[in-house]
């Protein structure tokens, strides 16, 4: 196995950790009793616009809250998206990319630095990151299936 093999071959375990975290994440979003927009907003009003800066709570209270609902079906649905393409091993490299806005995004909701030791969301930046530069889906996943680009 060539050493371009290896490295995406490890890539692997971050693709699956990412798709299954995802996945458990988006199952309690998906079941509310009251819809997630609703968990949402009480997450936002509560935590978000105490602790984000305050050009994101501006952002939060002119864009987010007056869309909740939108918003709230978007997160869920990208949330799914990101698990069963990960998972699956297709769009990974898109799969990253949404990953690294959502996590950003919760990173800049609950008011934490990129090096914040105690975010998580950071880490699953980084192992999105790496997802993204070595498109881990060609190895054991539906984008091997997809044509080469010749760079």
């Amino acid at each position: 196995m060539t050493n371009d093999k290896r490295i995406v071959a490890a890539a692997l375990i971050p693709r699956f950790y990412l798709g299954l975290i995802f996945l458990i994440a988006v199952k309690p979003k998906l079941t509310a009793p009251h819809g997630f927009p609703a968990a949402l907003r009480g997450f936002l009003e509560n935590v978000a616009m105490q602790n984000a800066p305050a050009w994101y709570q501006s952002f939060l209270s002119g864009v987010v809250l007056p869309h909740l609902a939108l918003v709230g079906y978007a997160i869920v649905a990208a949330e799914l998206f990101v698990a069963v393409a990960l998972l699956g091993g297709f769009a990974t490299r898109i799969a990253a990319v949404v990953v690294i806005f959502l996590n950003l995004n919760y990173m800049l909701a609950k008011g934490m630095a990129l090096w914040s030791p105690a975010s998580n969301d950071a880490a699953d930046v980084m192992l999105a990151l790496v997802v993204l530069f070595t498109d881990p889906g060609r190895v054991f996943g539906f984008d091997a299936l997809r044509p080469r680009s010749r760079r």
